[in-house]
């Protein structure tokens, strides 16, 4: 096959550094005081627990690693592997700024909650009552504000579901380092067995978590924005009530997940609850990607139309729509010229679907 189409440069707009949109300025001035206002709020905990953390540095490394596979697994037609920069910005807006954001607000709203609780019922309920609310909030106007700013490439169901897992990844990130931070600090062996400790449990229940909720909030609010590619398909009669839904959804599975169980997360309960928010989450994604699929089947029909794809060979281009139909060929390839050649499908396989994604 003839990869020159598939490797020809491209000039496009810039996609985050737009600094003649209001939008970029609330972007950089949100990214600098969130910054300042976690340093303020964390950074004594921080640096004293500074050593443990660093001991602990290659489980972190692999645990981001872990998950930055994981959520591009998330991924399968690549829709946002020619916008690193905007996952990039996503985690730091999620670390930064929403995190800050939620911990003032809970505390915030955990005193109003105050007036109208009874303690004992407030020290058990609190976590579900504000974190569903305010971090839930503080998350999905992190990923607004990169939806508005990226609203001429960020128009599909699969831009808006990557955009929020990355700023709940950020969060879910930040979240854990104060936690094991805080674990550190009160540990009465040492930190680095309070900070691991913290470590193994934030571990073991990153899935499902901020990045699952924040995801489905995104896609919410991408559905009621102009932006939205598929307006003119999806009426809205149908749009708006699943725009609600998903909106709804991502709090609803924080509550979930907050609320107090007999076992405080040591039991069998706690499994249960996990096992029940995963496959309530992928119940909803399974269903959202039917939708990438047929914009991804448009795009090849519209290829093959005008002649943009005519250095693709057909096989790699019926493979595409499915992950199973990709896997498929790469076997055939590796069943006839080894592992080599099923390499060399493989990578034609990203290159057509990264055409696909930005060719005009």
């Amino acid at each position: 096959m003839n990869t020159a189409l598939l490797t020809r440069p491209t000039t496009r707009p810039a996609v985050l550094y737009r600094p003649e949109s209001a939008v970029f300025w609330v972007f950089v001035i949100a990214l600098v005081s969130g910054s300042f206002a976690l340093l303020n709020q964390e950074g004594s905990a921080f640096h004293e627990t500074l050593a443990a953390n660093l001991a602990l540095a290659p489980f972190w490394l692999a645990f981001m690693a872990f998950m930055v596979w994981l959520l591009l697994r998330f991924d399968p037609f690549r829709a946002m592997r020619p916008y690193p920069q905007v996952l990039v910005a996503g985690v730091a807006l999620g670390a930064t700024v929403a995190v800050p954001m939620a911990i003032t607000g809970n505390t915030s709203l955990a005193a109003l909650w105050g007036l109208v609780f009874d303690p004992d019922v407030l020290a058990s309920w609190s976590p579900s009552l504000c974190a569903p609310i305010i971090e839930e909030s503080a998350k999905l106007m992190c990923a607004l504000v990169l939806l508005m700013l990226c609203a001429s490439v960020l128009t599909r169901i699969a831009h808006a579901l990557l955009v929020g897992m990355f700023v709940g990844l950020g969060f879910d990130l930040m979240e854990d380092l104060g936690y094991a931070s805080g674990s550190a600090i009160q540990s009465l062996d040492s930190d680095i067995a309070g900070a691991g400790s913290s470590l193994l449990v934030r571990a073991f229940t990153a899935v499902p978590a901020h990045w699952s909720y924040t995801s489905l909030t995104a896609v919410g609010a991408l559905l009621l924005l102009p932006s939205f590619a598929g307006r003119d398909q999806w009426a809205a009669r149908g749009r708006v009530p699943a725009a609600v839904g998903l909106l709804l959804a991502g709090p609803l599975m924080h509550f979930v997940w907050d609320a107090p169980l007999p076992d405080d997360y040591d039991g069998p309960l706690t499994l249960v609850k996990l096992v029940g928010s995963l496959v309530f989450y992928l119940v909803i994604v399974f269903a959202l990607l039917p939708f990438e699929r047929r914009w991804v089947l448009a795009r090849i029909a519209e290829g093959r139309d005008n002649r943009w794809q005519a250095d693709v060979s057909a096989d790699v281009l019926d493979s595409l729509p499915a992950r199973r139909r990709r896997r498929a060929l790469r076997r055939q390839a590796r069943q006839a010229g080894g592992r080599k050649a099923a390499r060399a499908v493989g990578a034609q396989q990203d290159a057509a679907l990264d055409l696909i994604q930005t060719a005009p």
